[in-house]
């Protein structure tokens, strides 16, 4: 019997895990397995880690403990989350982003009768005549962010009064409608939204800068940033007017990073909002002027580090643009709580989440901020997790943790940030919260989905 990979889904939604067993091995022989994709042409992701063969022959990784490599222990989805940037790109410090949501990741996986301790052995070894010798089999995976049958239609500015994508499952409806919106990236990722829809949801992928009609940065120095909540509203009014959206419940809204003060201040200011999830975020007015129905309302004044944040190791946003810090002992909320009240909204349900190895974001602080406020509201209805370990970019499972990456549109100059985490409990933390939180859309969205 030759060696062979089975997968029990070689075509399967990426938020979904898969079983992976290797057969027709030497018995009690250690290989390695090597998992590698591509998320653009010159963005290459990898992974190697040893196994060692049973007494069949045989290496599953739903029960089979990994020797070494990227990972160790029994780890099921191993060799997707573990991948990183390989040594082999020319630009370092690549983030993980699928960015054409209408084509798969096409994963890689190999299986070779040596021992490989790390990647960077394993490119010193392709320069071996042999290597390809070493090769005993092989598969190809793909892995999906939209489920066949899901519409997807481009908005802009100039024809819809605002820029995102929006994604429609397949089937009658009507589905609950959600928002996802994302930090400092400029313009619109859409694989967030692409997924919520394989989930039953029509979800609306929406830009707030970065893109044509909107401002071009996110933080200046020199060119003072108004945010026009109206924006806002009208992306909710244009969900709730498509015939594929089940009016009656709302909308939910996704937040993450610097977007975290957004969702809060619809949560507080638009009656429509049934939900809200913050993720790593701010949620008060830290970084611009909100204005709606002719009102400006303003944060504390904020300011850049006068210090050069250019460096090879990466610096944090925190430290560019400094957050204030309040007391978590507070007895009534403090001023800067006091624009945006989303704590009193009681027909809206919230979920707050921090990871707690953020190198980002005070996502910790906010947190605590947040949950001491909803208790003193008395709210009926928030949730409240917390993540040790995990880095400040929290997305769906599966994917590769990204400790640090270049960030175009932020300044006016790239600039690589600093994300934080651990590998192994961030995507641990990536798993359980992305469950948690399509329970959580379905529990205040439409009861009837669960």
């Amino acid at each position: 019997m030759k060696p062979k990979v089975i997968c029990n889904h070689t075509d399967s939604m990426s938020d979904q895990p898969i079983s992976i067993k290797i057969q027709g091995l030497e018995k009690h022989q250690v290989y390695t397995l090597h998992s590698f994709t591509r998320t653009q042409p010159k963005s290459l992701f990898e992974c190697v880690v040893k196994y060692k063969a049973d007494r069949q022959g045989c290496i599953n990784l739903e029960q089979d403990c990994a020797l070494g490599g990227s990972y160790e222990g029994v780890e099921p989805m191993g060799l997707f989350w573990s991948m990183e940037s390989s040594p082999a790109n020319k630009t370092p410090h690549a983030r993980f982003l699928k960015l054409d949501v209408t084509t798969p990741l096409v994963v890689t996986i190999c299986v070779y009768n040596v021992e490989i301790e790390n990647l960077d052995e394993l490119h010193k070894m392709r320069t071996d005549i042999i290597w390809e010798e070493n090769k005993i089999a092989s598969i190809q995976i793909n892995r999906w962010f939209m489920e066949t049958g899901t519409k997807r239609i481009l908005l802009t500015v100039k024809e819809h009064g605002l820029h995102g994508t929006l994604f429609i499952p397949p089937g009658k409806g009507p589905f609950p409608a959600v928002i996802s919106m994302f930090g400092s990236n400029p313009g619109t990722m859409e694989f967030k939204a692409s997924l919520l829809a394989s989930h039953g949801f029509v979800a609306l992928a929406l830009a707030y800068y970065g893109a044509p009609g909107l401002p071009k940065l996110f933080l200046s120095e020199t060119d003072e940033w108004v945010v026009k909540l109206e924006y806002f509203e009208h992306a909710i009014n244009f969900l709730l007017n498509s015939e594929k959206v089940q009016k009656s419940s709302g909308v939910g809204v996704i937040v993450l990073s610097f977007s975290g003060f957004l969702g809060t201040a619809m949560a507080h200011f638009l009656p429509l909002v049934r939900c809200l999830i913050c993720i790593n975020g701010t949620t008060y007015i830290s970084h611009a002027a909100l204005t709606y129905k002719d009102k400006v309302y303003e944060g504390p004044d904020w300011f850049f580090n006068e210090e050069d944040p250019s460096s090879t190791e990466g610096v944090s946003a925190r430290f560019i643009c400094p957050a204030f810090d309040s007391s978590y002992g507070m007895t009534e909320p403090p001023p800067e709580d006091s624009v945006i009240r989303y704590y009193e909204r009681k027909d809206v349900a919230f979920m707050f989440i921090a990871s707690l190895s953020d190198d980002d974001t005070r996502s910790e602080h906010y947190v605590n901020r947040s949950h001491k406020l909803l208790k003193l509201a008395k709210h009926p209805n928030f949730e409240i997790l917390r993540y040790p370990g995990a880095g400040h970019l929290l997305e769906p499972p599966y994917g590769p943790h990204t400790e640090k990456s270049v960030v175009r549109g932020l300044l006016r100059e790239p600039t690589l940030l600093l994300w934080g985490g651990k590998m192994a409990p961030h995507c641990k933390a990536q798993e359980d919260s992305w469950k948690k939180q399509i329970l959580f859309l379905r529990k205040n969205l439409q009861r009837s989905l669960l």
